[in-house]
């Protein structure tokens, strides 16, 4: 499971270290993120209709990019309150619409942090390069940014340096 690195400009906080895996199945996808550290230092939005929901990204969220060839790619956002979102965009930060797919998004707060799995259902180009990203808000008020990679600069997930990973739906077993 690809280990997450946080931003070079965002500080150390609550979360140790953060690991993230993408795993094909018959109808999409799954995502697992696993943040360890202390959950109560982390600010977890409330319980919401789990539904496509705009501005996630805000406070503690959990997202993957995806993208096959040049261009267009796909970005999904998983909130630890059941809430999500995803979009296709023509390009770097171009052309943003909903996807049409659907996802339920289940969240286990645990004594040393916090596990969110998301059920993406529709088609994901294969094979296609991928990134791994959180949001995580702290009580200190603080954003802290981990991804599979990052571009030089500030924390910009929509990068393509950020989906370094290679995801050609090819099981392991």
């Amino acid at each position: 499971m690809p280990v997450l690195v946080r931003h070079p400009d965002t500080p150390p906080g609550a979360i140790d270290w953060v690991e993230a895996e993408l795993v094909r199945t018959d109808d999409g996808a799954t995502a697992t993120f696993r943040a360890r550290g202390d959950p109560d230092r982390l600010v977890v939005p409330p319980p919401a209709a789990p539904v496509h929901t705009d501005g996630l990204w805000k406070t503690t969220c959990f997202e993957l990019f995806v993208t096959a060839g040049e261009g267009g790619y796909q970005e999904y956002n998983f909130a630890p309150s059941g809430a999500w979102a995803a979009y296709d965009f023509d390009g770097y930060r171009d052309g943003m619409r909903p996807a049409n797919v659907g996802v339920t998004v289940e969240t286990q707060r645990e004594a040393n942090g916090l596990t969110l799995r998301a059920k993406i259902k529709g088609d994901l180009p294969l094979p296609a390069n991928v990134g791994l990203t959180a949001v995580i808000e702290e009580t200190d008020g603080q954003l802290r940014y981990w991804a599979t990679g990052f571009a030089p600069g500030k924390p910009d997930f929509h990068a393509a340096a950020v989906r370094s990973l290679l995801f050609d739906g090819v099981s392991a077993e």
